[in-house]
């Protein structure tokens, strides 16, 4: 039996940590053939009107039916983990090793969109939560964006801080246009196209992995912090951009006409 105890530190589990627990607890499922419990957090009836009436709590404030499996017997993916796949958030290479291993039946991908119907490029740029908690050095600067997009001329972005000063840039210097969905439209949407270009972060990373991965482009963790470095530096066909701040001699016209480093 698989469990997941979701998880809420510091209140600040994103979407893109609570997909790294659910897609690693289905994936245990499938690769196993055990069941998953209430993976949704749905309320149980037994199709009656009234709740079904043989339930109990478990530790987590979960209601389940009466299971014949003592927690010992569980597998719990999240808190107090026991799955042998690394800590509460799962953020390694064996967990994307599985996820991957049973993508097709994990994810419905969305289908690559036709560059005769819209432009290329979709362009995910994170500032608010990492500006707000002056987290600087994990921020991806406009050079980073301007070099992958060398080469491109329209296209979409969408940012967690729509009005900063970069995104607005990056909009009026590639005629970029701006993408304001839910995070889970975002994800969606992002997915779709052929030529993906990524921030930092587990949300970013998520763009990259579901749907097209035919030109998946990430800022170098060496040139920030470690953070998430490992989830990106795994994905062996994607494209790994040195911050261009420290290339010798470049400016950002010179990153501008870059277009060997990015289109290959």
């Amino acid at each position: 039996m698989i469990r997941i105890n979701y998880l809420n530190h510091r209140n600040n589990t994103g979407l893109g940590n609570k997909l790294f627990q659910n897609f690693l607890a289905r994936a245990l499922s499938i690769e196993n053939n055990e069941p998953l419990e209430n993976w949704l957090r749905t309320e149980i009836y037994a199709g009656k009107e009234e709740p079904y009436d043989d339930v109990h709590h478990d530790k987590w404030g979960l209601a389940w039916p009466h299971i014949n499996h003592n927690d010992s017997k569980i597998t719990v993916v999240g808190g107090g983990t026991n799955c042998g796949y690394g800590d509460e958030y799962h953020q390694n290479e064996r967990t994307i090793e599985i996820i991957s291993k049973h993508k097709d039946s994990l994810i419905k991908d969305f289908g690559e969109r036709s560059e005769d119907v819209c432009p290329q490029v979709f362009v995910h740029a994170r500032f608010g939560d990492l500006v707000d908690g002056n987290r600087l050095d994990d921020v991806c600067p406009y050079e980073h964006y301007a070099l992958c997009l060398s080469g491109f001329k329209g296209g979409y972005i969408a940012s967690d801080s729509p009005n900063n000063s970069v995104v607005k840039a990056l909009c009026d210097d590639f005629g970029l246009t701006l993408y304001n969905g839910t995070p889970e439209e975002t994800i969606i949407f992002g997915s779709q196209f052929p030529n993906k270009i990524l921030s930092r972060g587990t949300f970013s990373w998520w763009i990259g992995f579901i749907g097209s991965q035919n030109n998946v482009m990430y800022p170098n963790p060496n040139a920030y912090s470690r953070w998430n470095g490992h989830i990106f530096e795994c994905m062996q066909d994607w494209k790994r951009i040195d911050d261009p701040r420290h290339m010798d001699g470049l400016d950002v016209d010179d990153i501008k006409r870059i277009n060997a480093l990015t289109r290959f």
